[in-house]
Parts: structure tokens; C-alpha cells; sequence
């Protein structure tokens, strides 16, 4: 409650949250990424489970470039360019406590390893392109 409460209070898109030590974030992959053959396939493994069409969690779908850059009920959780401040890196890296993603406990949602992290954060870098 208090977390929403800073983020209406706080007038500004992105989601509210503790500072986050980027430093501990995994390195950006340094090439150029491909949405359809390494990107989707993490999304769909770890991901639209909860952040799909159906019933989506905290109101947050990633099966579209436009409703994953909307973001959901606590905010935008991807800034295109900018992986090391986008709070989806931070909770898929676990870095925010008690808002790792996927949740701690889900063993049909696997965590994504730190190379996939970097995956994900050079996609960010490159402009969040989705193939659909």
C-alpha cells in the first residue's frame, strides 16, 4: 500500500521504488539481439504465465511491444534505451527484494540465468523491438 501510495503522490511514470545498485546488475550483451529466437522464448518460459493476455498480474502484459512499454498498476517498467534503470531489469535480476521475478517458490517459472539478464538488457539498449 505504501509503495502505490508513492506512486501516486509521485507524479511521474515510472514505477516508485528503492534505490537499486546497478552495479550488481549483469552486463549488457554486446551484440545485436533478436526478438523472435531470444527474447520471446524467455518471455513465454518465465514470464506469460503471469504477464500474458489472460489475467494478467499487477496489470502488466509483455505479449506486446505497447502494452509491455505501457506498463501496469505500479507504473512503467521499461524505459527503451535505458536497461539499467528499467525496474522489469531489476526485478527479473532480483535486485528488489520481495519483487524478484518470476516470484521466489514458482518452480514452472524459471529465473532467468545472468547471460539472459544481459539478454534481456541489450534488447532494452536496442529499443525493445517486438517482431509482432
Amino acid at each position: 500500500m505504501r509503495r502505490l501510495l508513492a506512486i501516486l503522490l509521485s507524479g511521474v511514470g515510472a514505477m516508485a521504488q528503492e534505490p537499486v545498485d546497478t552495479g550488481k546488475l549483469p552486463m549488457s550483451a554486446e551484440r545485436k539481439i533478436d526478438f523472435a529466437t531470444e527474447i520471446q522464448p524467455l518471455l513465454k518460459r518465465s514470464c506469460f504465465k503471469c504477464h500474458g493476455d489472460k489475467r494478467p498480474k499487477s496489470d502488466y502484459r509483455l505479449t506486446s511491444r505497447e502494452s509491455a512499454l505501457n506498463g501496469g498498476e505500479l507504473g512503467v517498467a521499461i524505459l527503451p534505451g535505458d536497461s539499467a534503470n528499467s525496474p522489469l531489469v531489476h526485478f527479473i535480476a532480483g535486485l528488489v527484494e520481495d519483487t524478484e521475478m518470476p516470484p521466489e517458490g514458482k518452480k514452472d517459472y524459471p529465473k532467468l540465468t545472468k547471460e539472459e539478464v544481459g539478454l534481456v538488457r541489450a534488447w532494452i539498449d536496442q529499443g525493445v523491438k517486438y517482431d509482432n
